[in-house]
């Protein structure tokens, strides 16, 4: 029996009736062969459960078996869309977004007609509706890391192609960024997306479970979505979380990824919370 990391005083707590809870999670070569590790997906299926939304970066799986088969083990509240395989070599990924159908509404869903070939996997938009007052923009990213800078640079452009397609200024933008250590200048972040146009969540806290402390993982919002934001959100150290010791895995063969979350208001009639970060404090992408 694994350890629940969504019970008692959870890293990760569970929504209320008036927020939602959005997780990014980079689940690394998500297919066949972590499939077919119970432990792992024991895990997986825990960390996922405790959230109402969940982009998830990295689905390398041919066919679409093993997301089927992952869904069916998720409470039957959860439903899917799912991006075009994408990627220049063999080595192709789709983005994967995961939602509680009882508390969300998907609108539109699209991949980013990239015509200028900037991304090595177009960004993957999702128009989502809660059960309230509050619609946004969804934008599932997993950047090249040799193509860092530019790919990064070029997001502001997407968000603005989205707001106007779809008439709406609420844009999160969330995913495996490789927004730091060798493959990024972190401090760039803040020209890229300016402080009076957007809100970036997570600073420097770190994602990934190597030794080295990098905030790859990011959570960035356009500033019209922040009076939305509840001021809770964290990163979950699973290595922590669960007792390895238990298990014939180890953390890595989880991820070599921290998922990451943050809360928001469904509607603007509640308190503001203001809440910590809960970091539980990663390999670097191959």
């Amino acid at each position: 029996m694994v350890l629940s990391a969504l019970s008692g005083e959870s890293p990760n707590p569970k929504s209320s009736p008036e927020t939602i809870k959005i997780m990014s999670f980079n689940i690394q070569i998500f297919g066949v062969s972590k499939m077919s590790k119970p432990e792992v997906v024991e895990i997986l299926i825990d960390l996922v459960s405790g959230a109402d939304i969940i982009a998830v970066q990295e689905v390398r799986s041919i066919n679409p078996d093993p997301v089927e088969e992952f869904m069916a083990l998720l409470p039957d509240r959860y439903s899917y869309v799912i991006g075009p395989r994408q990627g220049r070599s063999s080595s192709k990924e789709q983005y994967w977004v995961i939602y509680d159908a009882e508390k969300i509404t998907v609108l539109e869903e699209d991949s980013w007609p990239d015509e200028e070939d900037i991304f090595e996997r177009n960004p993957y938009a999702v128009y989502l509706k809660t059960a309230g007052s509050f619609d946004f923009i969804l934008l599932n990213n997993h950047i090249q890391p040799s193509g860092a800078k530019k790919e990064i640079s070029a997001l502001p452009s997407v968000v603005t192609y989205y707001v106007d397609l779809w008439n709406d200024p609420d844009v999160f933008v969330v995913g495996d960024l490789n927004a730091d250590g060798g493959y990024f200048d972190k401090s760039l972040i803040y020209s890229i997306f300016p402080e009076d146009e957007y809100k970036i969540i997570f600073t420097d806290e770190d994602t990934t479970v190597a030794a080295s402390h990098n905030t790859y993982d990011r959570f960035i919002i356009t500033s019209s979505a922040e009076e939305y934001f509840t001021g809770s959100f964290g990163v979950i150290r699973f290595d922590e979380v669960y007792d390895f010791d238990n298990y014939s895995i180890l953390p890595r063969h989880v991820s070599d990824h921290y998922p990451i979350w943050a809360d928001f208001w469904v509607d603007l009639n509640g308190e503001d919370s203001h809440g910590d970060t809960e970091v539980l404090e990663g390999t670097e992408e191959d």
